[in-house]
């Protein structure tokens, strides 16, 4: 099975660290949780590339990602990213993220092309 996704998006920095605890508590690798505090909707600096290529979040801000969650994102709201294996992994990793109130919950399936990735709202 490949790998997927699960996106969350939090209004603060430190309720989406609460969730990336919490995540962790379960059992979660911290190799497999991403978290990135967003300030605004804009392309991305030629300097952040071979960070984005080097971390499994490439391809999600990259891909629809505007296009799933652009509506929510002000100022500082932070995204959790969860990379899982298993529909188990998967499933947990949305309920955890659910706990904490999230703006916004996702799951995206990991494409060899950022751009045909989309993503299942929750």
């Amino acid at each position: 099975m490949a790998a997927r996704l699960v996106v969350g998006l939090f209004q603060s920095k430190g309720i989406a660290e609460d969730a990336c605890h919490r995540l962790k508590t379960d059992g979660v690798p911290a190799s497999d949780i991403g978290l990135r505090v967003l300030s605004e909707i804009g392309p991305i600096p030629s300097t952040m590339a071979p960070e984005l290529d080097a971390s499994f979040l490439g391809p999600l801000i990259l891909g629809n990602f505007r296009r799933s969650f652009a509506q929510f994102i002000r100022n500082g709201e932070t995204l959790v990213c969860v990379q899982a294996l298993t529909d188990d992994a998967v499933e947990a990793a949305v309920d955890t993220l659910k706990q904490y109130a999230p703006l916004q919950v996702g799951v995206a399936a990991l494409e060899q092309d950022p751009a045909a990735m989309t993503i299942e709202l929750r």
